[in-house]
């Protein structure tokens, strides 16, 4: 695992301005890239992952929401895990997933509809061992103790499979 950057932590504070997460998401939709992403692993020590765009539907509103984060990428499932940097909530997307497990993922410059769910059990414990195996996002469950960090694995779906029972027994 490499060293915490020094220089990359005094980069944090970069990222709390109002226009640094939009510049963010117009970077990885029209690159790929994060420059957000590569400035929290460095800070935190940890290996540079690949980022997605993630949209999904606000729980509340109906509104739709789109965030930048890292990926996991197991067989032809997507994972994303909610550490919102430690601190003792989820981040607002996990709480959209838990009211509509249907999300829209741009990898690799395709938009792809999935279906998403919060790993659970088994599957959680071993999605957890894989992606912490080089000690990423230790440090942040550490803090967040006792909430558990949400795994969401996000499932490619075809978007006309979707009934409609299923779009209404998410919105319950």
């Amino acid at each position: 695992m490499p060293k915490p950057s020094k220089f990359y932590q005094r980069l944090v504070f970069l990222t709390l301005y109002p226009a640094c997460l939009p510049v963010d998401k117009a970077l990885v939709r029209l690159t790929g890239y994060s420059l957000v992403n590569r400035i929290y692993a460095k800070a935190g020590g940890m290996r540079e992952r690949p980022c997605l765009l993630m949209t999904t539907l606000h729980w509340k509103t109906g509104a739709p929401k789109t965030v930048v984060l890292p990926y996991h990428q197991f067989d032809h499932q997507y994972v994303v895990q909610g550490s919102l940097a430690g601190r003792p909530q989820d981040p607002v997307w996990a709480t959209n997933v838990r009211a509509y497990p249907f999300t829209w993922l741009k990898v690799d410059g395709t938009w792809k509809f999935c279906r998403a769910h919060i790993a659970q059990g088994e599957e959680r414990e071993r999605i957890w061992k894989e992606i912490t195996s080089d000690g990423a996002y230790v440090g942040y469950a550490k803090k967040a103790y006792p909430r558990i960090l949400p795994l969401v694995v996000h499932t490619p779906v075809d978007p006309n499979t979707v009934t409609k029972p299923d779009i209404d027994r998410a919105q319950d």
